[in-house]
């Protein structure tokens, strides 16, 4: 890794770690409403992962896969693949139901180049199929499923 690189993405984290520290102020983000969370769902098997050219990695930091209620965190980072910078305007976020649902505006907030960072969500309860697409400034595709199972708030 270059020096330049290293620095680059050291201040990019420091970004998102202020971002971060701000966002905590706001309201919980709505990702997933109760009526939206009752269209059919789509067969999670049938999201293709894996492109032909090595497009940027997304990594799931926050929340677990089971387990969550309530209002949690969302977190994901994204890794960028042969030191090629990770463009955060194309970033597309979709929940996997019939028909599906952009859910990108409601979390461009918290988008930067590094990841998504956004602090406070609330997802109703149930087990939610959620797709990231991310490209690079080269024009490959990285993509990841997340699954998401909520339990009832206590």
């Amino acid at each position: 890794m270059s020096r330049a690189y290293g620095i680059r993405l050291a201040a990019s984290a420091l970004a998102l770690l202020l971002i971060g520290s701000t966002a905590h102020a706001v309201e919980p983000v709505r990702l997933i409403t109760a009526e939206e969370a009752l269209l059919p769902s789509i067969d999670p098997g049938t999201v293709q992962e894996r492109n032909l050219t090595r497009g940027p990695g997304i990594d799931a930091v926050a929340p677990p896969p089971i387990g969550v209620s309530g209002t949690f965190r969302l977190a994901l980072r994204f890794k960028p693949r042969n030191s090629v910078a990770i463009d955060p305007e194309s970033v597309r976020v979709t929940y996997r139901r019939q028909p599906e649902i952009d859910l990108t505006a409601r979390l461009k907030p918290f988008v930067t180049a590094v990841g998504i960072e956004a602090p406070a969500v609330i997802v109703p309860p149930g087990k939610h199929a959620i797709v990231i697409e991310v490209t690079d400034k080269e024009g490959r595709i990285g993509r990841r499923q997340m699954i998401l199972t909520v339990a009832e708030a206590k």
